[in-house]
């Protein structure tokens, strides 16, 4: 897998001794999402030269759609020859591409599911 790090957002622990910090914390992480600040991204590169890149990330399921929004000029012309998802499954999917030479195809997922 080519890929990044996540950029996600602290998340709410299910218990707090304090209930009015507890109470707070829900209230950021409710205005983040308000905000669009899903916990969701990821940034990867496709393989150069290889038609498949494997991605992997615990947020991945079965049911999960990826989408995609090339980042450089050589990943809009790998999205323009076309791009699909295989193999989806916990922790992991395959994105099929075509098998360019360029190492510059970078692009930001979005997990949803």
């Amino acid at each position: 897998m080519q890929g990044g790090a996540s950029r996600g957002y602290d998340g709410v622990p299910e218990f707090h001794s304090e209930a009015t910090a507890h109470r707070r914390m829900m209230a950021q992480a409710i205005n983040r999402l308000n905000q669009g600040k899903l916990n969701g991204t990821l940034e990867v590169t496709l393989r150069p030269a290889q038609a498949a890149t494997i991605v992997e990330d615990p947020r991945i399921s079965a049911g999960s759609v990826l989408l995609w929004m090339p980042r450089t000029a050589s990943a809009s012309a790998a999205e323009r020859a076309g791009m699909w998802v295989t193999g989806r499954g916990k922790g992991r999917a395959t994105l099929n591409h075509a098998a360019a030479p360029a190492t510059d195809q970078d692009f930001t997922l979005l997990i949803l599911g």
